[in-house]
């Protein structure tokens, strides 16, 4: 074997698989057509609170919150008919310097991680730089995958450098297409996009201009800037915080020339600037939105993530995000299996479990954009919106007010981080509970398998801290002998702790994944130690496994 994985494509998922699978020992090359030089994409702007998480598993959680913008510059979102026109409301956020200060929307998260606003374009040179650190891991740029075959016992992939035309072979164990919406992987497994092939479409453009700093005059600069007006709906979003500048700009429903956006005015609308204002053109990217979920996210060895698995707008931010979770998700199970303690059958949890939730979370996006739209993108703008008359002072407040209850789920999107939970995994013993609902916005804290662990401490450190590679069993009842569990063939990490005064916790055993949910919680171990263990390891279970065997308490769900 050349690698016991092959991920094709280095962005911030196929990145963040190979680190993930290199931190656990497995050895992994990563192919990318693009040069190690190449400049990073300004496309993502948000890193969930879920995906800071991870990062702090990875140690960089720190460098990734200092990069971007800078300390003192607010992260707000601001509705408004220009850059320098009349606002219509505004979500406050917080600066990095503000972080501590209580009062914002995500100020009580239940994390030591909160969602950091930063480009793609910072993120992507910390992530590279953690990938090239690890001795197990090695990165091929320049190289494109090219077709696959494979057998009972790996995949035998021909890759081939962009600049000749001299094919070699890579054999691996398995291979993960992360290579974008237009995957060559994906196409090869025969796996079909379902859902919305249009919903939208957007020209973006990365500028630069010292003056668009200068437009919010004496009011709270903002990250993330919504435009309606008579001539552009547009969204201008603060890169670093000086002079560098996304500005997206929607084409109206039902057309499809993106020429009929003209692309220097447009932006001028949207930053409510004449003729003399300056900026440079960066790079210019015209792009459809859809909302499209893969029929399947595996074919025997290979596999799909990110955007190769899902696409939809980028509301709420979670379109990367989905992405690197999607590949930590996938690079557990395939370094379990590859590290020899769990069963082959253990990956078919990464279809189980991550293709209803994209298909679940892309809904949710979908419904955003409805609602925003039917405010603002499906209508005429009228020009009284712009008047600083009264008239137009109360426009903008009655429009402001339906914004302002419309977005602050986006913008703070509790749920999406913290609510989100597995139904029906095949490593998750059944339980005869279902899980609290969520939304967008909020989530009710829970402990029944599937869900996400509700965060606490232990001795004044973080639980994501304690927490094993693998599983960790977390006991708060020190009088249960856990030996036969832990000393088994699936790897634990024991933490003792004291029991939280949070009602939530009312069993004394919670078994816990590295991605923070709870697998299975009791009063005690059950009986069939021996079914649990299989399961968790995706092992066949024999005949006599029953769900009554492995659940050991039934109460109502919190």
């Amino acid at each position: 074997m050349d690698a016991s994985i092959l991920v094709v494509g280095a962005g911030p998922v196929g990145t963040c698989l190979a680190i993930d699978a290199g931190l656990r020992g497995v050895d992994v090359t990563v192919v990318e057509s693009r040069s190690a030089e190449d400049p990073p994409d300004a496309k993502c702007n948000t890193i969930a609170s879920r995906t800071m998480e991870i990062f702090r598993r990875f140690g960089i959680a720190d460098q990734v919150r200092e990069a971007g913008l800078p300390d003192a510059y607010p992260t707000d979102t601001l509705y408004a008919t220009s850059v320098s026109g009349p606002e219509l409301t505004r979500i406050v956020m917080p600066s990095r310097s503000e972080r501590s200060h209580p009062g914002f929307y995500d100020s009580e998260w239940p994390t030591p991680e909160p969602m950091v606003r930063e480009s793609q374009m910072w993120l992507e040179p910390i992530l590279r730089q953690c990938l090239l650190s690890l001795p197990n891991v090695r990165f091929l740029p320049e190289t494109e995958f090219v077709s696959s075959t494979q057998d009972a016992d790996g995949v035998t992939a021909v890759c081939r450098p962009v600049k000749t035309d001299d094919e070699f072979e890579l054999r691996v164990g398995h291979l993960i297409g992360c290579d974008g919406g237009s995957s060559r992987v994906r196409k090869q497994m025969g796996v079909r996009f379902q859902g919305d092939g249009e919903i939208s479409r957007t020209r973006s453009t990365l500028i630069r201009s010292a003056g668009v700093r200068e437009l919010f005059g004496s009011r709270r600069p903002a990250w993330m800037t919504w435009i309606a007006n008579s001539r552009v709906k547009a969204n201008v979003v603060a890169i670093d915080g000086q002079d560098l500048w996304l500005v997206h700009r929607a084409l109206d429903p039902g057309e499809t020339d993106f020429e009929t956006v003209d692309l220097e005015q447009s932006i001028r609308d949207a930053l409510g600037v004449g003729p003399n204002f300056d900026f440079e053109i960066i790079r210019n990217e015209d792009w459809v939105g859809r909302r499209l979920v893969a029929d399947r996210f595996r074919d025997g060895r290979l596999f799909v993530a990110g955007d190769a698995a899902h696409l939809w707008v980028p509301f709420a931010g979670y379109g990367m995000n989905a992405g690197i979770a999607d590949a930590t998700n996938l690079s557990w199970l395939l370094s379990a299996v590859h590290s020899g303690w769990a069963d082959a059958g253990i990956l078919d949890a990464y279809e189980a479990e991550r293709q209803p939730l994209t298909d679940q979370v892309s809904r949710l996006a979908m419904a955003k954009m409805e609602e925003n739209a039917d405010l603002v993108a499906k209508q005429r703008v009228p020009r009284i919106l712009t008047s600083r008359g009264l008239i137009g002072r109360i426009v903008r407040r009655r429009l402001g007010r339906k914004l302002l209850a419309a977005n602050i789920a986006q913008m703070s999107p509790e749920g999406l981080n913290f609510g989100y939970y597995y139904e029906d995994s095949p490593i998750i013993p059944d339980h005869g509970q279902t899980p609290p609902t969520y939304d967008m916005g909020s989530h009710v804290p829970s402990t029944v398998p599937g869900c996400r662990l509700p965060h606490f401490s232990v001795d004044g450190i973080s639980i994501l801290d304690r927490l094993g590679p693998d599983y960790t069993l977390i006991r708060f009842n020190q009088s249960i002998d856990v030996a036969p569990l832990v000393q088994g063939p699936v790897p634990f990490v024991l933490v003792d702790a004291v029991r939280p005064t949070d009602p939530v916790f009312e069993h004394d055993l919670l078994i816990v994944r590295s991605d923070t949910h709870v697998a299975w919680r009791g009063n005690d171990l059950p009986g069939r130690i021996d079914e649990l263990s299989q399961q968790l390891r995706g092992a066949p279970a024999s005949s006599a496994t029953s769900s009554a065997a492995l659940q050991t308490i039934v109460t109502t769900p919190h």
